[in-house]
């Protein structure tokens, strides 16, 4: 079937009726309809009103047939090469842009005021609409823990602990905002981090999407974006970035929240979900639930896995001295990533290393 064929163009025409639209445009359509049926039965005591409604109604068809299958085609094509500048990234008009959306929702970006306390209500208001109508919404962010966060800081003049902070606020965020969705809607929302910088930076909503670079000296969003079609040469390029830095992220959740297994040597295996923290490259657990268990079974006969550790096989469990300066910079770094605190933590070591 070709391209031009009318088949495409219904198709088209029905996904357009389809989309939600806002209250005031319904409010609108609504007058209009009103109007139409007064002026209607107004003009209803006219001579020949039935033969006058059936040429004006056949002529207005025509006009819709012209408009939908030609000159709308046309003028797509024309808005596809268009760009259109914004001095800056509104994030109000944004997540306005969202709350429509039917197909796609992309954010790429170091970290986003988009989802800080003055913009996150009313734009995730617009993910759970663009959800609940089937869309997929993709977050990407850079990894708190990336060599990338200490670059941008040097090209932003600040330091990386500050970038590591509003990052780690933005993953807050989203997660609290994740619990809030029914099940269909969370498993349209993926979040995930990636280790090497973009570059770019792309907010998307179905088939636009506003693009800016990451420059020296100044956030992304305070600089000039382009927007653009998503099939355009510059949308292409950013969608291409866009999708290998996917390839490569890890989710959220691995940042977050560590899957472990603790095996008795005398009594069975129970699996653990637990927040963890990194110090000198050692690797730190905290978890009342996890301590618990560990407080009822004899140490020696314990050892950890999982499959998310860099070191593969079994792990030894140690306590941390709660009166240690250890402890006490344990409890620092948890609060910086969790905004939360912690009363026990617990190393894992390779039992390789303890052999050795």
């Amino acid at each position: 079937m070709s391209a031009g064929s009318p088949i495409p163009r219904l198709r088209w025409l029905l996904r357009t009726l389809r989309t939600p639209r806002r209250p005031q445009s319904l409010t609108v359509l609504v007058l209009l309809a009103a109007v139409a049926a007064l002026l209607l039965w107004s003009s209803s005591r006219m001579d020949n009103y039935e033969e006058n409604l059936t040429l004006n109604l056949g002529t207005d068809i025509v006009g819709v047939v012209v408009t939908v299958f030609v000159i709308g085609p046309l003028i797509s094509r024309a808005q596809e090469g268009r760009v259109r500048e914004h001095t800056r990234l509104d994030y109000e008009w944004f997540s306005a842009q969202v709350y429509g959306s039917t197909s796609n929702v992309k954010v790429l970006d170091t970290f986003s005021n988009v989802f800080g306390p003055q913009f996150s209500e009313r734009l995730f208001r617009g993910i759970k609409a663009a959800t609940e109508h089937g869309a997929r919404v993709q977050i990407l962010l850079l990894d708190p823990d990336s060599l990338a966060v200490i670059l941008r800081g040097r090209e932003l003049g600040e330091q990386s602990a500050d970038i590591r902070r509003d990052i780690m606020r933005n993953l807050r965020t989203l997660d609290r905002f994740a619990l809030r969705l029914d099940e269909n809607s969370r498993q349209l929302l993926e979040v995930r981090l990636c280790s090497t910088s973009p570059g770019v930076t792309l907010y998307r909503w179905d088939e636009r999407s506003l693009v800016s670079f990451l420059t020296v000296g100044r956030l992304s969003g305070e600089g000039v974006q382009l927007e653009v079609a998503v099939h355009s040469p510059l949308g292409t390029f950013v969608e291409q970035r866009f999708d290998e830095l996917w390839q490569q992220s890890k989710p959220m959740e691995r940042f977050t929240h560590l899957p472990l297994t603790l095996v008795d040597a005398t009594d069975g295996r129970r699996a653990f979900s637990c927040r963890f923290v990194y110090v000198d490259d050692c690797l730190y657990v905290a978890g009342h639930d996890l301590v618990s268990y560990m407080a009822r079974h004899r140490l020696d006969q314990l050892s950890a896995y999982s499959e998310a550790l860099t070191a593969a096989g079994a792990h030894e469990l140690i306590v941390v001295d709660d009166e240690s300066e250890l402890h006490g910079l344990l409890m620092q770094r948890f609060a910086e990533k969790y905004d939360a605190s912690a009363g026990a933590f617990v190393e894992l070591r390779p039992l390789v290393l303890v052999r050795e």
